[in-house]
């Protein structure tokens, strides 16, 4: 702004002088673009970037320079060429969802999906004549049967490994199956991380980045990664829906994927050892890990998966249910509290949090039971938290 003598003290506040970068300047972090407004170049720049993703920037909501930097990351490290940050991974699922759905179509997902995955699908988008059915993991063939009718679904939902019980997914099979049929595949990569699955031809992926993309428990947000084709179609309905990702909590996560595959290598080793030492505990059936032989989809695992089991275990903790509680009371590094894939080391009952939506015999084929933990493995030492739960199940009340 020339002339800024002419101009009065209220205004020059409100107009502060620019520290602009000299050329070949640049910062070694990237920093965070908080501000919510930017100025086009030109009126044909202002109409550029109106028409079109990537000419530029307008208005935070609609794209903005931290994010965006997040977004091509992470497109990236999946495998494809296009993404975009959402609010949650709740967020991207519904956004990816409304974009694709319309009254009369019908959905396909698993049991063993997302809890609030199962209750978007089958309970909100139903209201507005979206029919959705629910298959379980070990029955392929029905899905086959649905795919090869006469009204074959629109979008199959996938999640592998499944929450909470860490079922894994033939993805080959599914992908062919499902476009043979012109179904659309969606999966819910959050569990297996960004290095993963990129091979296969998913038409969009999906992510928490709450979880091993932030790593430090202190930033929010989701992801849905595709086709540049198919993030265009993705766009208007996700930024009408508001649930956009803010700088703050971009540039967090960006930080945070600076050590994300350090902290996958360091809590995934953890899981797999504090896995097997389950596996000869008294008081762990059934120790869910798909790096373990016994794992019911142990070699699909060892075909799939090129890096580790994940920092995911699960088991059943063999006690009565009036002792259940009382494990949880007294761990003393696990906290107990949701998300996965932080630093720190986490328990939960499974039923409460994943399977009370559905039929008892729902959740026994999911394989939630009544004692049912999962454990998110941080970057503690490993024989602290060993102590942690031995030293719990020992004061758990008799």
């Amino acid at each position: 702004m020339n002339n800024r003598g002419s101009l009065s003290e209220k205004t020059r506040v409100v107009h502060p002088p620019r520290a602009a970068l000299p050329a070949g300047n640049e910062p070694l972090v990237s920093p965070i673009h908080q501000s919510v407004k930017y100025m086009p170049s030109d009126m044909n720049h202002f109409r550029s970037i109106l028409s079109r993703r990537g000419q530029g920037y307008l208005y935070s909501r609609i794209s903005n320079p931290t994010v965006r930097e997040l977004e091509l990351t992470l497109a990236e490290l999946q495998g494809r060429d296009d993404g975009i940050a959402t609010a949650s991974g709740i967020a991207a699922l519904t956004a990816v969802a409304m974009t694709f759905l319309k009254a009369g179509d019908r959905v396909a997902l698993f049991t063993e999906s997302y809890k609030p995955t199962r209750f978007l699908l089958g309970n909100i988008l139903q209201k507005f004549g979206v029919q959705t059915t629910r298959f379980n993991r070990d029955d392929y063939s029905s899905f086959e049967l649905s795919c090869r009718s006469s009204t074959p679904p629109k979008m199959v939902f996938i999640e592998s490994p499944t929450n909470p019980v860490l079922r894994i997914h033939d993805l080959e099979w599914l992908t062919n199956t499902a476009k043979a049929a012109g179904c659309m595949t969606i999966l819910d990569n959050t569990f297996a991380g960004f290095l993963v699955h990129g091979e296969f031809d998913i038409d969009i992926f999906v992510h928490s980045l709450t979880k091993q993309a932030s790593g430090h428990s202190d930033a929010m947000g989701g992801m849905i990664i595709g086709s540049p084709k198919l993030m265009d179609e993705i766009f208007p309905v996700a930024l009408t829906l508001g649930a956009c990702l803010d700088p703050n909590s971009a540039w967090l996560i960006s930080r945070g994927m600076k050590t994300y595959s350090l902290r996958v290598r360091e809590s995934s080793a953890s899981a797999f050892a504090l896995a097997q030492w389950l596996n000869h505990q008294p008081w762990a059936n059934h120790v869910m890990y798909p790096a373990l032989p016994s794992h019911p989809d142990y070699s699909l695992w060892q075909k799939q998966n090129k890096n580790d089991g994940g920092s995911v275990v699960t088991f059943d903790l063999d006690c009565a249910e009036s002792q259940f509680d009382s494990f949880f009371e007294n761990l003393r590094i696990f906290s107990v509290t949701p998300s996965l894939g932080c630093v720190e080391s986490l328990a939960v009952p499974c039923l409460p949090l994943y399977g009370d939506d559905l039929t008892p015999a729902d959740a026994r084929s999911a394989g939630i039971r009544q004692t049912t933990i999962r454990l998110s493995i941080g970057i503690e030492a490993l024989d602290d938290l060993k102590s942690d739960l031995a030293a719990a199940v020992l004061a758990m009340k008799p």
